[in-house]
């Protein structure tokens, strides 16, 4: 495990990346790399106001920050920003979708901790819920479909369990997800289509059906957030669990550590680590 030079005091809330670009949403605001995360600039330290960033998503030179209240939104990888205001009160972002097919359709949608989904279909100029039967409004995980270009669908993890949108979030239905193990703080959708979830106490769960059955392929742990763009990667506040094989066999790693993990985002063979402290680091499972 490879400690990042720059630590901060700030929590370190999501990670993401854009080609080369590396981002990190910290509550002191946006910050970007662009030598392998040998160091970072704050992006938002033009901005007249201070915001925390909760959540970050990024596609080309299109990148999007979650706040308390906001989306923003730039166009140049960070270097401008572009602030959209959703509802009063605000809600907390904290999490980010952008579709696959980003360049014709323009859509975008954020979780927010109480308030459900907003969408927009505007390149993220203007925001609107749409919860039409999401009976959860306390979002945790958003989770888009592998081929969400063909079928529009979603998927959120709650306080409660998972709904699923199959018109790109109009309309929502709970799936069967055992109640009892809930809440749903991570969600991932593999290219073969399994849904795995991540729960605050239970450990890891997966579905090969779409959401009808739910299987658990890990019993312990406390999810913070999970990874299916290549390998398996699910990570806790004190572990790393690896697997390349869909979760039938694992690797662990163990943090030597007081701090929490809070965010990953893979590096090839190997795999960034945002901390509660604002450290970074690059763990290979």
């Amino acid at each position: 495990m490879t400690l990042q030079v720059n630590l901060t005091t700030d929590a370190v809330t999501g990670l993401a990346r854009s080609g080369a670009t590396l981002y990190a949403a910290r509550t002191s605001g946006l910050y970007r790399s662009v030598d392998g995360g040998a160091t970072w600039q704050n992006t938002f330290a033009k901005l007249e106001v201070g915001l925390a960033a909760t959540a970050v998503a990024a596609l080309d030179q299109t990148v999007f920050v979650g706040t308390k209240g906001a989306v923003l939104r730039s166009d140049d990888a960070g270097d401008t920003w572009h602030i959209s205001g959703l509802v009063t009160p605000p809600p907390l972002v904290v999490a980010l979708a952008v579709s696959p097919n980003f360049a014709e359709d323009g859509t975008v949608l954020a979780g927010t901790a109480e308030d459900g989904v907003f969408v927009s279909t505007d390149r993220g100029a203007s925001w609107v819920p749409w919860n039409f039967s999401l009976l959860d409004l306390n979002v945790y995980a958003l989770a888009l479909s592998p081929h969400y270009v063909q079928d529009h669908t979603v998927y959120v993890g709650t306080e409660s369990g998972i709904f699923r949108s199959s018109n790109g979030g109009r309309g929502w239905r709970e799936l069967p997800f055992p109640m009892d193990v809930a809440p749903v703080l991570a969600l991932g959708v593999s290219a073969n289509g399994t849904i795995y979830a991540g729960t605050e106490d239970h450990g890891l769960y997966a579905s090969t059906d779409g959401g009808a059955v739910w299987t658990q392929i890990k019993a312990t742990g406390s999810v913070q957030t999970l990874d299916v763009s290549a390998a398996l990667n699910v990570l806790l506040p004190d572990q790393l669990w690896h697997s390349i094989d869909g979760g039938q066999s694992w690797s662990e790693h163990h943090f030597a550590t007081t701090e929490s993990a809070l965010s990953l985002l893979p590096d090839g063979e190997n795999v960034f680590v945002g901390w509660s402290d604002g450290a970074i680091t690059r763990v290979t499972p």
